[in-house]
C-alpha cells in the first residue's frame, strides 16, 4: 500500500484539510449521508498529528479555520434571521470547539514531555472524546446555548441506524463516530497506509485486533439498529391530528402583509377542510396571534374565532402560538413598584410592569384553555443573554424597560390535557433541538408531542429541512410520534420510529390528517437521561486532574533543581 505522507505537498494537505469539512457537512446539508461522519474526521486527525510531529505547534489557529468554515458551511442560513445570532453563532460555535483541540494538544504535549517520546498514545484521545462530549453536553444548558452541531445529529435522516438513540440519546451518537473515527485512525496508522509517527513500530499482533475492532464498532450498533427498527410496534392507541400549515410569510406578511383577521382565515378555512368528528387536535404553527392577554385569552378575536369553530366540533382541541403578555400593574401585583421589577424580563410602561411570552395555547369547545410559555430562547433573537448580569445595572436597565428584546420564560416544563384526557407536549420551535429538554415532557407524563415552529425566516436554505429532520431523533429518543406544524417551513406527521409518514412542501399553503399513537412507555434515556454526557465530564475532570497533577509535580522537580 502506497503511504500517505502530508508534510510532502502543500496542495495535498490542503485537499485533505477541506475533505475533512466537507465530510462533516454533508450529513447536515444533504439527507442519507451520515454515514459520511463515521470517517469525516480521519484527514483532519491526519493532518493534525502531522503539524504536531513536525513541531507546527503555531498551527493551531488551523484548528479555528477548521471549526470556522465547517460552520459557514452548515449553519450560515442564521443570517436570513438576525445577522447577529449568525456571527454570535458562528464565532461562538468556532470558538468553544477550537478551545476543546486546544486543550487536547496542550494534554498530549504535556504528556510527551514527560514521556520523553512521541508515538501514538491513547490517553489524549481519550481526553479529546471526553472533552468533547463534555461540552456538547454543557453546550445543551449554557446562556449562549447553540447545540444545532452536535455531532450526533448527522444521522438525523439516517433512522434505521440510530434506533439505540432510545438508550443514549443524541450523545451516544457523538460518541459512535468519535470512536469509529479514531479506530480507523489506528488501523490506518498500523497499517502504515499513512506515515506520521516517525519512530512508530507497532506490533504487527495488533492489527488484526484494531482491525476487527474497528468492523464491530461498524456493524454491531447498525445491525442491532435495524433489528430494532424491523421489530418495533406502536401500541395501538390512535388520535386523529389536523396539522395546519398556512403559510403566512414571516417578515411582511404577518406584521404588514395580511390584516390578522385575513390570517385567522386562512387558518379557518384549512382547518375547516380537514377536520373530520373524529380529530382530537388540530396544530397551528408558532407566533400564529399576538399580543393576547394572558388574564382575559378568551376575550381576544381570534380567540373567540377559534372557540365558535370547535363548538361545530366539540371532540376537537385547537393547539396554536402566539406572543402573549402578563400585566404585573405596580398597585396590585405582589413585588411590583415603580422601581422593582417583578422579573427580571419585564419591561416598564406607565403604571405597570409586563412580560411578553413565545406560547402554545391549548382551547377546547368549553373554552377551557391552557398556556405554556417558550423556556429554550434563542440568543439574541429572543432573549438577551446573562439578565441576572444586566440586571445588576439597577436604574440602566430601569431605563431600558428591563431586558431589551427578552421574552419570559417558565420555569419548568408542562404539558397541556385534552377533552379526552390525553396529556400532549408542545415543543416551540428552537426547543425541538434539545433531547435532555424534551424528555422532560414524557417526564410530565406526555403520551404524544406536537412541535409548532415557524422556519420561513431561514428562506430556502438547509435550515428548515434541518430543524425538521431533527424531530425524528426526539421521536426515537422518547419514543413518542410527533405533530409538527410549520407555518412556512415543512409540516410532518411523524411516528415512533422516527419514520416520517406524511408531510408537506415547503412554503405551501396546506394542511395534513392523519393519526399518531399515544405511548405510556418510558424509554431508558428518558428515565436516566444523558448517561454518556455525565460520564465524559467526568472522566474529563479526572484527566485534567491527572494533567495537574504532573504539571505540580513537574514545578515542583523544577525548582528543587534550581535550588541545589
Amino acid at each position: 500500500m502506497k503511504r500517505f505522507v502530508p508534510s510532502q505537498f502543500t496542495l495535498t494537505r490542503w485537499i485533505w484539510f477541506f475533505s475533512s469539512i466537507v465530510l462533516l457537512s454533508l450529513p447536515f446539508l444533504h439527507p442519507h449521508c451520515g454515514c459520511l461522519a463515521l470517517l469525516a474526521w480521519v484527514p483532519f486527525l491526519i493532518l493534525e498529528r502531522d503539524w504536531y510531529e513536525r513541531g507546527k505547534k503555531h498551527r493551531i489557529w488551523l484548528c479555528f479555520l477548521f471549526f470556522a468554515v465547517w460552520n459557514l458551511l452548515t449553519i450560515m442560513w442564521l443570517r436570513y434571521a438576525t445577522w447577529v445570532g449568525a456571527l454570535g453563532a458562528l464565532v461562538g460555535n468556532t470558538a468553544q470547539m477550537g478551545f476543546v483541540f486546544l486543550l487536547f494538544r496542550a494534554f498530549r504535549q504535556h504528556l510527551d514531555r514527560q514521556r520523553a517520546e512521541r508515538s501514538f498514545k491513547l490517553l489524549p484521545y481519550i481526553f479529546l472524546v471526553a472533552l468533547w462530549i463534555a461540552w456538547e453536553y454543557f453546550y445543551t444548558d449554557s446562556e449562549l446555548s447553540f447545540p444545532w452541531l452536535m455531532l450526533g445529529n448527522s444521522f438525523a435522516n439516517t433512522v434505521k441506524w440510530i434506533q439505540w438513540y432510545e438508550y443514549t440519546g443524541t450523545i451516544g451518537g457523538t460518541l459512535w463516530i468519535w470512536m469509529v473515527n479514531l479506530a480507523l485512525f489506528r488501523v490506518l496508522v498500523l497499517y502504515r497506509a499513512v506515515s506520521i509517527f516517525p519512530d512508530d513500530r507497532p506490533a504487527p499482533r495488533l492489527r488484526p485486533a484494531w482491525l476487527a475492532g474497528l468492523v464491530l464498532l461498524v456493524i454491531v450498533p447498525i445491525t442491532a439498529s435495524i433489528i430494532r427498527y424491523a421489530n418495533y410496534q406502536e401500541v395501538e392507541n390512535p388520535r386523529e391530528f389536523v396539522v395546519l400549515q398556512p403559510n403566512i410569510e414571516p417578515h411582511v406578511g404577518k406584521f404588514k402583509g395580511y390584516s390578522r383577521e385575513r390570517q385567522d382565515q386562512i387558518l379557518l378555512d384549512l382547518a375547516t377542510a380537514a377536520v373530520t368528528d373524529t380529530t382530537t387536535f388540530l396544530v397551528a404553527p408558532e407566533t400564529f396571534t399576538w399580543t393576547i392577554d394572558e388574564e382575559q385569552v378568551l376575550n381576544f378575536t381570534t380567540v373567540r374565532k377559534f372557540s365558535d369553530f370547535l363548538q361545530q366540533h366539540p371532540a376537537s382541541n385547537f393547539i396554536f402560538g402566539a406572543i402573549t403578555i402578563h400585566y404585573y400593574p405596580w398597585n396590585t401585583y405582589p413585588g411590583s413598584s415603580e422601581n422593582s421589577r417583578p422579573t427580571l424580563t419585564a419591561r416598564k410602561a406607565q403604571g405597570y410592569w409586563y412580560d411578553t411570552f413565545n406560547a402554545s395555547l391549548i382551547l377546547d369547545a368549553a373554552g377551557k384553555h391552557d398556556i405554556f410559555h417558550k423556556s429554550k430562547l434563542v440568543p439574541f433573537a429572543e432573549f438577551l443573554p446573562f439578565p441576572e448580569f444586566i440586571s445588576r445595572f439597577g436604574s440602566l436597565a430601569i431605563s431600558l424597560g428591563g431586558t431589551v428584546n427578552s421574552y419570559g420564560k417558565q420555569p419548568e416544563i408542562s404539558v397541556f390535557t385534552a377533552n379526552d384526557g390525553t396529556r400532549i407536549g408542545t415543543a416551540i420551535c428552537y426547543e425541538s433541538v434539545y433531547g435532555d429538554y424534551c424528555r422532560g415532557y414524557v417526564e410530565k407524563g406526555a403520551q404524544v408531542l406536537t412541535i409548532i415552529t415557524n422556519d420561513g425566516w431561514w428562506r430556502d436554505t438547509p435550515g428548515y429541512r434541518q430543524h425538521l429532520s431533527y424531530a425524528r431523533l426526539r421521536a426515537i429518543e422518547l419514543r413518542r410520534s410527533i405533530a409538527r406544524s410549520a407555518n412556512t417551513g415543512i409540516s410532518a406527521l411523524i411516528n415512533q420510529r422516527g419514520d416520517i409518514i406524511a408531510r408537506t412542501n415547503w412554503w405551501k399553503e396546506s394542511s395534513l390528517r392523519g393519526s399518531l399513537n399515544l405511548s405510556e412507555d418510558v424509554t431508558f434515556y428518558v428515565r436516566h437521561g444523558d448517561v454518556i454526557a455525565r460520564i465524559a465530564q467526568f472522566l474529563a475532570a479526572l484527566l485534567s486532574l491527572y494533567w495537574l497533577s504532573f504539571a505540580w509535580s513537574s514545578r515542583l522537580a523544577r525548582e528543587q533543581r534550581s535550588n541545589r
